[in-house]
C-alpha cells in the first residue's frame, strides 16, 4: 500500500481530494490516473473503517446507527468485490465509501 507506509500517511485533504477526483475521472475510468486513484481509495478504506466503527458504536441504537453500521460493512467489503464491475462505476462507489468513512471516522469533509 503505498499510501499508508511510512514515509506518507494520507491527511483527510488528500482523502478528500481524491474522492472529488474519482468523481471526475469516473467518465474516464481506464485512465492511468484512475487506476491509481482507485488503489488509494482502497488504501483509505482500511485506514478510515476501525475509526468509523468506533465511532458509529458510540452513536445510541438507532436506525441512523443501523445504517452506519451496513455502511461500514459494504465499505470493508467494496476493494475486494469488483472483479465484473464497470470500473466508472467501480471508481464512484469506492469515492462514495470513503466520502462516508470519512464522515462516520468524524473527519472534516
Amino acid at each position: 500500500m503505498a499510501t499508508t507506509d511510512q514515509r506518507h500517511r494520507p491527511t483527510i485533504t488528500d482523502m478528500a481530494r481524491d474522492v472529488q477526483l474519482a468523481e471526475a475521472l469516473a467518465h474516464w475510468p481506464g485512465e492511468e490516473r484512475a487506476q491509481a486513484c482507485r488503489e488509494r481509495l482502497r488504501d483509505y478504506i482500511q485506514l478510515l473503517a476501525d475509526p468509523a466503527q468506533s465511532q458509529v458504536r458510540r452513536m445510541p441504537t438507532s436506525r441512523a446507527r443501523d445504517v452506519a453500521e451496513q455502511s461500514i460493512r459494504y465499505a470493508r467489503r467494496l476493494p475486494a468485490d469488483g472483479r465484473h464491475c464497470d470500473p466508472g462505476a467501480r471508481l464512484a462507489l469506492l469515492a462514495g465509501a470513503v466520502r462516508h468513512l470519512m464522515q462516520y471516522a468524524g473527519t472534516p469533509r
